[in-house]
């Protein structure tokens, strides 16, 4: 019977003065009403909009690129989560069927609108959290069409925002590391307050797997832990849920992957990759030198 108790609304605390400054200079600049919550040291930024986000236009037709190669695989869908001091990630990944190069001469685009607001909520993000002593690490931005109920969903690493404002990092390099989602929900019409709440490889990079895309998962993977420090792991754990083969990796064996792995040569007499698979009920251990 507890699923029929009525939902309790949670009260916000109050704004803090940061807060202040980014909706008011949202309103006072663009004229945009936002809504921010500070969650841990998660800045999170909700724009609701009567205004559709998306549309569909025509796709010029343009000479193939002779340095992009044409992707082989199509990743449908991607998790993880941490849990006993292991990441654990689940994925699954199939050949591709239709070639990037035979579009139908359609796309689907941000409007005008929609791209203007973007670009206006990220210059408030960089004249009012860009300061080193501000204490937060990450944003969210969510800009929802709460008429049609669709969202758009952007998530950074605040560093990232930073090194790429000062050309620490290139730009399309942070663009790579920004978690982007669309998702549509009759939830989110209506929805003022925002009361709701790796496909880049595989599907917009010059160079997406050709081979192993058990390969490329794990690189990424690898790269993402040397990006951000993490190290207060013991274990990584894939796990392909179309053919069922799982793999272990410790954090010395990631050494071994990714596309910034380091580049020592003692690395490779020091060290021994071990490959733990199950498969078909069975476990079998591979060693790479």
């Amino acid at each position: 019977m507890g699923g029929c108790a009525p939902k309790k609304n949670t009260v916000a605390p109050p704004p803090t003065d940061l807060q202040k400054k980014f909706e008011l200079k949202c309103h006072k600049d663009y004229n945009l009403n936002v809504i921010t919550r500070i969650i841990g040291k998660t800045f999170w930024i909700y724009a609701p909009t009567n205004k559709p986000l998306f549309d569909f236009a025509a796709e010029s037709p343009a000479p193939p690129d002779p340095l992009k190669k044409a992707a082989k695989y199509d990743l449908l869908y991607i998790n993880g989560s941490f849990k006993n001091g292991s990441f654990n990630f689940e994925y699954d990944v199939i050949p591709k069927i239709k070639s990037d190069l035979q579009a139908e001469g359609i796309r689907n685009e941000g409007t005008d609108y929609f791209n203007k607001l973007y670009n206006n909520l990220f210059t408030v993000v960089t004249e009012t959290l860009l300061d080193p002593n501000t204490p937060i690490s990450f944003v969210v931005i969510s800009i929802t069409d709460i008429k049609k109920g669709i969202e758009a969903r952007y998530t950074f690493y605040l560093e990232d925002y930073r090194m790429a404002s000062v050309e620490g990092i290139p730009y399309d390099e942070f663009e790579k590391r920004v978690l982007q989602e669309e998702k549509g929900s009759t939830d989110y019409i209506g929805d003022e307050i925002g009361q709701h709440r790796i496909r880049f490889k595989f599907t917009q990079s010059d160079f997406p797997p050709q081979e192993s895309y058990e390969e490329t998962i794990i690189g990424i993977i690898a790269d993402t832990t040397r990006y951000y420090h993490f190290t207060d792991f013991k274990e990584v754990h894939t796990s392909d849920i179309r053919s069922h083969k799982k793999m272990i990796f410790t954090p010395k064996q990631l050494t071994f992957f990714g596309q910034d792995k380091p580049k020592n040569d003692d690395q490779k007499t020091n060290g021994k990759l071990i490959h733990i698979i199950f498969e078909d009920g069975k476990t079998t251990i591979k060693d790479q030198n």
